[in-house]
């Protein structure tokens, strides 16, 4: 991408304003480190990276994400039933994570993307703000490109996700051939067990799939299951038959396939062994 000109406002509306006069032309950029994938164009840019749009908080049973909150500071954030930390350490180096943000990593999907399969597993809730703020959730937002549901003016402006109660455990796991690459294949899960069986359970997968999407039939399949490990290898193996798995750098879709249900065991396996409390 092409940057002929680049606007620095002094507040949210003048950036919502700016981005809404120039149309097509205009593009809002904060770390700016996927501006390389996205074709040869040329687009004003509109800094809104000093707009008070960063930072996370707790309020509730939820943390408040600011869009422009650097990978960097999730990864160092702390607290009882965070998890984020712990895909933002996975995501490409500490350079890259000190300056690319929340927001550019879910506004554009590519297959690699790290954030949108732990947010479809937490259940997060996703807010666009224009004349006025609409909430999407996680399903709604990733069930296509997210950038059809921006219109010129708008922009995401926080991320909602909920805390992790007792109870419930996080899965992640992103298999890459170096350190820094591109992911292969990417999951999360949530997993919470009550009385000895799987009470709720939400999955997610990337990069060997087309999209960040949800696994419903893995989750259909393990509602209600014992909480052990064969309920898991079960699930994993009914809910992934029809999935059209990719492979790509050398992997044929047959490996793929393979990986995908190995990924696909270890974060359900760290989720449950979480949500059991070990």
């Amino acid at each position: 991408m092409k940057l002929n000109e680049f606007i620095i406002p002094e507040d949210l509306k003048s950036a919502q304003s700016a981005l809404e006069k120039l149309g097509e032309k205009g593009f809002a950029v904060a770390g700016g480190t996927s501006l390389h994938f996205l074709g040869i164009v040329e687009k004003t840019a509109v800094d809104i990276s000093h707009l008070g749009l960063s930072g996370i908080q707790k309020q509730g049973g939820a943390y408040l994400i600011g869009a422009t909150t650097s990978l960097g500071d999730l990864m160092k954030f702390k607290d009882q039933g965070w998890v984020l930390d712990q895909v933002a350490l996975h995501t490409s180096t500490q350079q890259i994570r000190n300056i690319s943000t929340l927001g550019g990593n879910i506004v554009r999907v590519f297959p690699w993307n790290d954030f949108p399969v732990a947010l479809l597993a937490l259940d997060a809730t996703l807010y666009i703000e224009g004349v006025a703020e609409k909430a999407y959730s996680s399903d709604d937002y990733f069930n296509g490109q997210p950038i059809r549901l921006f219109q010129p003016g708008q922009l995401l402006t926080r991320v909602e996700v909920p805390v992790l109660k007792p109870g419930q455990g996080f899965g992640y796991h992103k298999e890459v051939r170096l350190h820094a690459g591109f992911s292969l294949m990417t999951a999360a899960a949530v997993i919470t067990v009550k009385s000895g069986r799987i009470d709720g359970i939400r999955v997610a997968a990337s990069a060997g799939i087309a999209l960040p999407a949800r696994l419903t039939l893995v989750e259909a399949a393990l509602g209600g299951q014992a909480a052990d490990a064969a309920s898991l290898q079960q699930a994993v193996a009914n809910g992934t038959a029809a999935l059209a798995w990719k492979g790509k750098e050398g992997m044929s879709d047959e490996y793929a396939a393979h990986l995908g249900r190995v990924v696909l065991m270890d974060v359900l396996s760290a989720a449950l062994l979480q949500a059991q409390g070990e």
